[in-house]
């Protein structure tokens, strides 16, 4: 790992070098740990402090030793671990042999388990039921949509519109959500375009 590991960050050890994965806990351990510390002084009580963690690596860092370094670090103050992937090295680790949907939720689910603290999951998470089912299957508490939003902005407002959720334009500036309202109650022409690929696609165009 000599080769991956920052020496910064392998000099917080205090294990032995000859010591199997000697940086792993204690060195990430106080390097997260004195991180947080410095922005928990800071930020105040009342709001959540969130770590975000690369939950697997392939290179010697893994599911288990982020269990483990959140439970260190839910009694140190932090609220919510982000369990993402990769960052090490130049090689993504790909859970499975393709990326698919929500590829990254199994490393959120096991670091909620194995450390009892709430989690925020991420990967290829795009659709509003897509979401919706993974808080529902307690594999994560909060979900993080990064690309996808970038691609729709205006995703959580379209995510509420497709689940059903009552007043589905209350959280936008209210000049925005009166017109998009007046709108919805029209009858024709109420859906916005994510609903479709476009006029062609047969039987949609409503």
């Amino acid at each position: 790992m000599d080769d991956y590991m920052p020496a910064t960050v392998v000099g917080y050890s205090q294990w032995p070098k000859n010591t199997p994965n000697y940086w792993a806990l204690p060195a990430m351990g106080d390097a997260v740990g004195q991180v947080q510390q410095e922005v928990r002084a800071q930020w105040p009580d009342d709001k959540p402090l969130f770590v975000r963690l690369s939950v697997e690596d392939n290179a010697g860092w893994g599911p288990e030793q982020s269990a483990r370094l959140a439970t260190i670090l839910k009694t140190k103050g932090v609220d919510v671990i982000d369990c993402s992937s990769g960052g090490i090295t130049d090689v993504a680790p790909i859970l499975g042999k393709e990326i698919k949907y929500s590829y990254q939720v199994p490393l959120s689910e096991f670091v909620k388990r194995e450390a009892d603290i709430m989690t925020m999951a991420v990967g290829l998470i795009i659709h509003g039921d897509q979401a919706e089912q993974i808080l529902r299957d307690g594999q994560a508490d909060l979900i993080a949509v990064g690309r996808e939003i970038l691609n729709n902005p205006n995703w959580p407002m379209d995510a509420a519109l497709k689940l059903g959720v009552e007043g589905p334009f209350r959280n936008v500036p209210p000049q925005f959500g009166y017109w998009l309202g007046t709108r919805a109650k029209r009858g024709f022409g109420t859906q916005p375009s994510t609903w479709q690929n476009g006029l062609q696609e047969a039987g949609k165009a409503t």
